[in-house]
């Protein structure tokens, strides 16, 4: 018995030696273009979202969430009719009464990442790389929606977070600060601060 409650204690001694150096921090892909390791390491972040499976967006960002980082007010929720919170791809928008060219729109796709992260690439024009250190890639660039968008690519681990928002409707921004903001607080909001 007391040799079995030794073997125990010296298993935990080294799960948390384990906790205590860091453990792994994962990989950083250097076809990122700098982007380092989304794992929770110093950001004290989950490395998985803290959220219940079927989660909808505005579970994960409130509209005084995109107004703090906007510091504008008059946003309300926008419903988006692709949303398929069940499926793990949640979507949604958050606009002014200006429409849709105020729009912000949030497109997260909890399962299969890196795929979705290669697919959607495809439809962003001249990708920029952008570093961060919540993520494990991220790139800007402009997207054809039926109008012309700016966008913020990004992925953590096996998640996919898309971006999207008209330049035009906020000309006052450097659009790559904009995008880098938007998505820090989304992952803050889904990964817990």
């Amino acid at each position: 018995m007391k040799l079995r409650i030794l073997v125990m204690l010296w298993v935990a001694g080294l799960v948390l030696l384990g906790a205590a150096c860091g453990g792994s921090s994962g990989s950083s892909d250097s076809s990122s273009g700098g982007g380092s390791s989304g794992s929770s390491g110093s950001s004290g972040l989950s490395d998985t979202i803290v959220l219940p499976d079927g989660w909808e967006m505005i579970d994960a960002v409130s509209v005084a969430d995109v107004e703090g980082v906007l510091g504008a007010t008059g946003y309300e929720e926008w419903h988006e009719t692709l949303s398929d919170a069940a499926a793990g791809k949640p979507q949604g928008g958050y606009a002014t009464s200006a429409g849709t060219t105020s729009k912000v729109n949030f497109l997260v796709y909890t399962k299969n990442g890196q795929a979705e992260y290669d697919r959607v690439a495809d439809f962003i024009e001249d990708p920029t790389p952008v570093s961060g250190d919540l993520w494990d890639q991220a790139i800007t660039g402009t997207l054809y929606d039926g109008d012309k968008l700016k966008a913020l690519l990004v992925r953590r681990g096996d998640v996919c977070m898309r971006i999207a928002w008209s330049p035009e409707a906020y000309p006052d921004w450097d659009q790559t600060e904009l995008g880098t903001k938007l998505a820090t607080m989304l992952i803050e909001n889904l990964y817990g601060k």
